[in-house]
């Protein structure tokens, strides 16, 4: 039997055998399989897949969850790539120019929160989200010089190396992406997910699970196997995830509350500013008037009222307090907080009218809420001399609230994209609040993806999710990871529902992100011991 002639990647069969397994892609003509993977079309190609790939994410794809499988598409494009590169130095450069097409597109947003909203110039605006997206593309770089390594290796066969070491090794660089220098889980892969039948798998495997079947299934459009066996294989994960999104993780226990989410759309530009603080206590008050008597829970976003507590504490918080004690109704605010014995301040949360406690944000923003290398940096760029943007740590094993009587989950901003910060409580905690102030990235995408992460925790965790936020979006998420009720964005509103205190434990919760780093252990052992053969 004569043997497969593998010609400039692409498997050939001899006349007179049977023949050999190939991949969905290779099926597409031999002339438009070399343009994907040489010659100058190819590197333009690896930039607009990286591109692509924030199409799949929200606001796209809660237009249409067709956008959310387009995830497949660039990522499969994208592995075929560095199945195929000749070099190290091919492999590293076309990761990272994949990455910078990806967050080029993807945080956008940060220019516009230096340069709108900083007011800085923009070629500092533009440098300065240049080098965050050139940091974060590093990492798909890694990713990819890593891939060439592995391929290296005799004793991996292709099948070992698109099934199995593809989707660990894309996982652990967005898992290292997520704690490094306190890390940026943005618009991990996973995401789009929460829009298909795939999302059923997020109560068992969290986030980088459901990143790791993105990865996978875009694997199994490239593997050399029987195109039955992908196909048969791709379906039968919809299956599965369908059947397990038909499971209740947890149960409701107790009524339901009431909760009027309370918007106040300060424009971000005045919102410090001393003569703008009357107009906004007003506001704030105003809004709620007729909201104490109908409602369980009032709920004020991050930094509602931008001044240190104590210096309202009685002149102000004393008389709403003394209102939601009357009515036995709980205003929950955001905002900053002085500790005169440290002398440090923090972003902060309090509840009033019940058994009031203090939450105080423990994952801070680098660069909004605290600036590494701050005599540095401070004076050349406006934004980063923003009020309160010296803010301190709080102590990350304080206690759930009681709010109602319940135990509850609190996150401030965007600590809502770390779930493993939030795992030790999710099982005391009937469920979770989230204050939020996306005003700094105007009409841009940070506030649907950030949208789009918190539903994911709601999902994750089984427990239904009250969201407030400055300027939008605001809204009471489901356990399901389903809105309830959405307010609308820019425009100052009350929005009314209800959420449902829930029990019980997601397999997610239980067992964390440990499955996933057992699994870079697993890879770990097997490159070694295919090392020594």
């Amino acid at each position: 039997m004569s043997q497969p002639i593998v010609k400039q990647g692409v498997a050939q069969q001899t006349s007179g055998t049977e023949p050999v397994n190939r991949s969905l892609l290779e099926y597409l003509p031999r002339k438009l399989r070399q343009w994907l993977i040489s010659g100058i079309s190819a590197w333009l190609l690896v930039f607009i897949l990286g591109a692509l790939m924030p199409l799949a994410f929200a606001p796209f794809n809660t237009r249409s969850s067709l956008f959310s499988y387009l995830i497949f598409f660039p990522v499969a494009l994208f592995l075929y790539q560095l199945l195929h590169t000749s070099s190290a130095k091919e492999a590293f450069y076309k990761g990272a120019v994949f990455g910078v097409g990806l967050f080029s597109v993807g945080v956008s947003w940060l220019y516009v929160a230096i340069h709108d909203f900083g007011a800085a110039h923009w070629s500092l605006a533009g440098i300065f989200t240049g080098v965050f997206i050139l940091f974060l593309s590093s990492f798909y770089a890694l990713f990819a010089l890593s891939v060439f390594k592995i391929r290296q290796k005799k004793s991996v066969s292709q099948t070992q190396l698109s099934l199995f070491y593809l989707p660990v090794l894309w996982v652990l660089f967005e898992w290292l992406r997520s704690w490094l220098l306190t890390g940026f889980p943005w618009i991990l892969s996973g995401y789009p997910l929460i829009e298909t039948p795939l999302a059923g798998f997020a109560p068992v495997t969290g986030i980088y699970g459901l990143s790791l079947l993105v990865i996978f299934i875009s694997a199994l459009l490239i593997v050399r196997v029987k195109p039955v066996v992908s196909l048969t294989s791709i379906v039968l994960l919809f299956i599965g995830g369908a059947l397990l999104g038909q499971i209740q993780w947890s149960k409701a226990q107790g009524e339901s509350l009431s909760v009027a989410l309370i918007q106040g759309n300060v424009n971000q530009t005045v919102k410090w500013d001393r003569w703008q603080l009357e107009k906004t206590k007003q506001l704030y008050v105003s809004l709620s008037k007729d909201q104490w008597q109908s409602n369980d829970l009032i709920v004020w976003p991050e930094n509602a009222i931008p001044v240190f507590y104590h210096t309202l504490e009685s002149s102000f918080y004393h008389h709403l307090a003394l209102q939601a004690e009357k009515t036995q109704t709980e205003l929950i605010t955001g905002l900053p907080f002085f500790d005169d014995k440290t002398q440090q301040y923090y972003n902060a949360m309090t509840n009033l009218g019940g058994e009031q406690g203090y939450y105080y944000k423990t994952h801070l923003v680098p660069f909004g809420e605290y600036v590494p290398l701050a005599a540095l940096i401070r004076g050349i760029i406006q934004f980063f001399d923003m009020p309160m943007s010296g803010f301190s740590a709080g102590d990350t094993e304080q206690a759930p609230l009681l709010i109602k009587g319940h135990k509850t989950v609190i996150t401030l901003c965007y600590e809502d994209v770390f779930p493993q910060d939030m795992m030790t409580h999710i099982p005391h905690s009937k469920f979770m609040i989230n204050l939020s102030n996306n005003g700094w990235y105007g009409d841009s995408f940070a506030p649907h993806q950030h949208f789009e992460m918190a539903r994911m925790r709601a999902l994750e965790t089984g427990r239904e999710l009250i969201r407030s936020t400055t300027s939008g979006i605001s809204a009471l998420i489901d356990s399901k990871g389903k809105v309830m009720v959405q307010g609308p964005q820019f425009k100052t509103a009350v929005i009314n529902g209800k959420i449902q205190p829930r029990t019980g434990m997601t397999p997610y919760v239980f067992w964390g992100n440990y499955p996933i780093i057992l699994l870079f252990a697993v890879a770990l052992f097997l490159l070694r011991k295919a090392q020594n053969r």
